[in-house]
């Protein structure tokens, strides 16, 4: 884990300030082709919908995210 974490350290430094959250697909072996359905943020979590492609479950974990406070970075881990 500590490889991911510096990982993803280096990507929120390098990133400029102005762009929102960003999305990080977890992909193993067995999953690379499979679609998200589910995304957290610390203790929020947006399960998808039925009717709902990918996309609309992204736009839709932005719309009611928490914002963060100045100089933090929001993180969405999509499984």
């Amino acid at each position: 884990m500590q490889a991911i974490e510096k990982r993803i350290a280096a990507l929120e430094q390098a990133r400029p300030t102005e762009i929102g959250p960003f999305f990080i697909h977890l992909v193993g072996l067995d999953t690379k082709d499979s679609e998200i359905e589910r995304i957290t943020k610390g203790n929020q979590e947006w399960l998808r919908q039925p009717d709902e492609s990918e996309q609309e479950l992204k736009d839709r974990a932005k719309r009611e995210v928490m914002p963060p406070l100045a100089g933090c970075s929001t993180v969405f881990l999509c499984l």
